[in-house]
This record gives C-alpha cells, sequence and structure tokens, in this order.
C-alpha cells in the first residue's frame, strides 16, 4: 500500500462557472450579489479540501476483483478522498441552489484528484513499460445535483449492490484508515471518497 496525502489540487474557476452557467444557476438565489462572492465562496470550498489517497498495485488474479467481473491481470486500486473537512463545510449550506454550486465545484474537484491519481499511475506503468486504460468506478459519492459529471458517466461502474459487499475487504487490503476512509454502516466515509480500479497493460509491440 502506497499512500499520498494534501497534494494539489487546483482551483479551474473559470470550468466551474461554465458548468454553473450551463446548468442555469441564479447567483442571486443562491446569495451571491455578484461573480467576485462567488470566487469567494468557491475559494473557502477549495480551502477546506484535504485530499488523501491510498493505492496498491494488483498482479494476477484478485478473487474480490474477479467476483464482480474485474479480470484483470494488472491494475492499481485506488481509494481518494477529498477529507473530511468539505464534509463539514457542505454541511453548513442551507441554501439549495448554494448548494447546487458547491456540488458542481465538488464535482470538478473531484474530476482533477481522479486525473492527478490516473497520472501516478500511469507514470508508475511507464516504468514497467506498461501503459494504463481507463478507470472503472468501484464507489463514487452522491452528489447533491441531478447530473453525473462526465468523467464518471463515462466511466464502468460496478453496480451499487456489489460494491457494497465488495468495499470493506478492499478497504481493509488498501489500510485506507491511513488517510481517513472508513465505510460504516454501509456508507463511505468522508462522503467526498471514490474508490476504482485503473487497468494496466502491455504497450503496443512489448511482449
Amino acid at each position: 500500500m502506497r499512500k499520498i496525502r494534501k497534494f494539489k489540487i487546483t482551483l479551474h474557476y473559470k470550468e466551474i462557472l461554465r458548468r454553473l452557467r450551463g446548468a442555469g444557476i441564479d447567483l442571486r438565489a443562491a446569495g451571491f450579489q455578484d461573480e467576485s462572492e462567488l470566487a469567494v465562496f468557491l475559494t473557502s470550498l477549495h480551502a477546506a479540501l484535504e485530499p488523501g489517497v491510498v493505492y496498491e498495485f494488483l498482479e494476477g488474479q484478485n478473487l474480490e476483483l474477479t467476483g464482480i467481473g474485474l479480470d484483470y491481470k494488472m491494475s492499481s486500486l485506488c481509494a481518494l478522498t477529498l477529507g473530511e473537512k468539505i464534509d463539514q463545510e457542505i454541511a453548513k449550506i442551507i441554501n439549495p441552489q448554494a448548494l447546487a454550486i458547491a456540488s458542481i465545484a465538488l464535482m470538478e474537484f473531484l474530476r482533477t484528484a481522479v486525473m492527478f491519481m490516473a497520472d501516478v499511475v500511469s507514470d508508475d506503468a511507464k516504468k514497467e513499460e506498461f501503459e494504463t486504460e481507463n478507470y472503472t468506478i468501484i464507489a463514487v459519492p452522491q452528489f447533491n445535483y441531478s447530473n453525473q459529471p462526465k468523467f464518471i458517466r463515462e466511466a464502468k461502474q460496478i453496480e451499487v449492490f456489489k460494491a457494497k459487499e465488495l468495499l470493506p475487504v478492499l478497504l481493509d487490503r488498501l489500510n485506507s484508515t491511513k488517510v481517513g476512509i472508513t465505510y460504516q454502516e454501509g456508507q463511505l466515509l468522508p462522503k467526498n471518497t471514490i474508490v476504482f480500479v485503473i487497468p494496466w497493460k502491455k504497450k503496443k509491440g512489448k511482449k
């Protein structure tokens, strides 16, 4: 098991703003007079991030993964969280429109974190003359917003009931408590946590 704590997540303000406009979010209804007040709000959410990830390279058939249809000969298993502090900040938000804004921001924070981890695993694979494929999601947060973001929607996802059986075993294998991730009464905590697998494959032309 390897871990990375408090890695950098960039605040992509313009991207979040674009998504808010696409969703038709009313800033005034959310309690913001203008975009400068929105920027302060997003900055406060960003400051509450305490990301951490634990991950492990798996080689050969893994019985837990095979049981849910993931027959990868080589892969990296990852459990990544945005931390407990951001959950506490979100819990303070009462205004539904502001909560929708926070949810869209969280989607972007989580996407950035997953892409960071995908790059880390890709670099590990390249050192062994392998390359990585798109990740498979085992568990993902339930956002307070109607549509899942593209990076989740377009990934392969394990059925929820299968994931619930698998999560305790996988998290124990990863020693996920090292970055504060637990599974309590059927719920993954902190709430903004994602568990996924990144398959490895031989580079083309390599034997």
